[in-house]
């Protein structure tokens, strides 16, 4: 429908913290229902309150087309299920993200003697894990500043492990500690990664591998079977970054000044990044110091290369200036939560990509770093697919998929043949105005369209007597009398069986076209892993 309704204590508790009106439908034992609702198109800001109140949300969608409703008869009701649920650490809308900040669920396990640390974000697909050194699980929740951490009940009252969680108990989800089972992480593990081993991604142990489960446990819970594109996961090796516990990270005023806002901290007085991607990745980079030097050298061998080839550097930043999020379209898409715009941000950055890789393969200057050129081969071919999406997607597209008229004409040949009839009959209903305008000699007669009628004839109470033979009355207001005919009734039919044609056809094709994207994940988040390096 036009609303999402929560009913009863949700309603009250909603209403409240959204600051909308509070009313009542129908009763349950003998009292009145109470009600609220907000409306789907703007649906997003509402959610985004609710989230950061601490709220966790359910979202419940029609599963069925109402018409199949009908058929049931009676009052029969559509179909509903519970499609998602909305939590601090599962956010993948880009209204409700910061596009310069990551947004990690985290989760704690201990097995095998160990307690490990696993986090991602599943708006990037950034996944990691560690075993922090003894005492260092703090300077680790510290590093990653997780928005929602999950943590066994076994450990709220374990003496070793609860004071390092005192800090974050604000994002709390507590889980049964079955939930955490490293046996069972590792089977998710290779069924999610579809691998017989997970020997590739590391010397991982068992309490990673609990970790990571529970991880994958949550996100498949929260997003109802659907898991996003994941990253393998990646191992932070302890002694790889620079311990920095909270009160020294809090007084170096790395990406928060003692205020606790971010204009005046290190992070803020030098990014001068032009994307998402690239502010957030300089971000891991700044909270997690390298303490390898070779590691540190090939870094800045690549500022100095850009530093000396000043050509270089203008039309890379230039190039960066309109370069879309890869990442987060990639996440929402693979989700079943994109739009057309993701499509066209997949597009317009695998063009910008292949640009980047021209630049950095015509610089005259000095010869580009190991690194860099490592980088630069990252940014991956997909031509076939820029192409294909170029010539799919319309100029002006929007938001959502089902409000169709995304794809470009001349794209496929039975979309266009349905457009047509759509709006041949509808040049026809201006047509009927003007016949009944003549035949009435009524020359303020409208035809009109609204989502409760459909078409309806529309004339002034003055004229009502004058509509006579092929009109039937339909609707009396105080300021115009309604008729219809069933030479419009016809009409209505046609443009409404091609109108759906055309819009259940984009449907298809959208499908397609994403189903194409998210077979080339692998290749996407390396072009998109290459942006943000760059």
């Amino acid at each position: 429908g036009d609303f999402y309704e929560m009913f009863f204590e949700d309603a009250v508790a909603a209403a409240g913290v959204l600051d909308i009106a509070l009313t009542k439908r129908g009763k349950h034992a003998g009292e009145d229902v109470p009600m609220c609702g907000v409306p789907v198109h703007s649906h997003q800001s509402y959610l985004h309150k609710l989230i950061k109140e601490g709220f966790r949300v359910a979202i419940c969608e029609q599963t069925e087309d109402p018409a199949e409703a009908r058929k049931r008869g009676g009052k029969a009701l559509v179909r509903r299920a519970v499609e998602r649920l909305v939590t601090p650490g599962t956010l993948t809308e880009e209204t409700l993200l910061d596009a310069r900040s990551n947004n990690h669920l985290a989760a704690v396990a201990r097995a095998g003697g160990e307690v490990a640390l696993a986090w991602v974000d599943i708006s990037t697909g950034a996944f990691w894990a560690t075993v922090p050194a003894q005492g260092d699980l703090a300077v680790t929740l510290s590093q990653t500043s997780p928005g929602e951490l999950l943590v066994p009940d076994s450990l709220l009252e374990d003496p070793l492990v609860e004071p390092s969680l005192a800090d974050w108990k604000h994002t709390f989800t507590i889980l049964p500690a079955a939930r955490f089972n490293s046996h069972t992480g590792e089977q998710l593990l290779k069924r999610t990664f579809r691998v017989a081993s997970l020997d590739a991604f590391g010397a991982f142990g068992r309490a990673e591998w609990a970790a990571c489960g529970a991880l994958l446990d949550y996100v498949a819970l929260t997003q109802k079977g659907r898991i996003p594109r994941l990253l393998s996961p990646r191992q932070q090796i302890a002694t790889a970054v620079m311990a920095i516990d909270s009160a020294t990270r809090r007084n170096l005023e790395i990406t928060a000044a003692l205020d606790g806002g971010r204009e005046t901290s290190l992070l803020g007085v030098i990014d001068r990044t032009l994307t998402g991607a690239g502010a957030r990745l300089l971000a891991t980079r700044l909270t997690a110091p390298l303490t390898d030097p070779a590691a540190i050298g090939a870094r800045l061998d690549i500022v100095q290369w850009f530093l000396e080839e000043r050509a270089s550097r203008d039309k890379t930043r230039e190039v960066l200036r309109a370069c879309p999020d890869i990442e987060r379209s990639l996440s929402r898409l693979t989700l079943q939560r994109g739009g057309p715009r993701d499509l066209a941000a997949i597009r317009d950055g695998v063009n910008r990509a292949r640009e980047l890789k021209e630049i950095l393969a015509s610089g005259h200057g000095s010869e580009l770093p190991d690194e860099l050129r490592v980088v630069s081969g990252d940014c991956g071919e997909n031509e076939a697919l820029e192409e294909r999406l170029t010539r799919a997607l319309a100029d002006d597209l929007p938001l959502l998929s089902r409000d169709g008229g995304f794809i470009a004409s001349g794209y496929i040949a039975a979309l266009d043949e349905q457009r047509t009839a759509r709006d041949e009959s509808r040049r026809l209903v201006r047509d009927l105005e003007k016949r009944y305008r003549k035949e009435t000699g009524i020359t303020a007669l409208k035809l009109k369209h609204n989502n409760v009628l459909g078409y309806f004839v529309e004339v002034t109470p003055a004229h009502a007597n004058k509509m006579t033979g092929p009109f039937v009355h339909r609707q009396t207001l105080a300021s115009s009398v309604r008729f219809t005919t069933v030479e419009l009734g016809d009409l209505e039919d046609k443009i409404s069986r091609a109108g759906e044609r055309a819009l259940a056809l984009e449907l298809e094709l959208f499908e397609e076209l994403v189903g194409e994207v998210c077979n080339r994940n692998d290749s996407l988040a390396g072009t998109a892993g290459a942006l943000a390096k760059i």
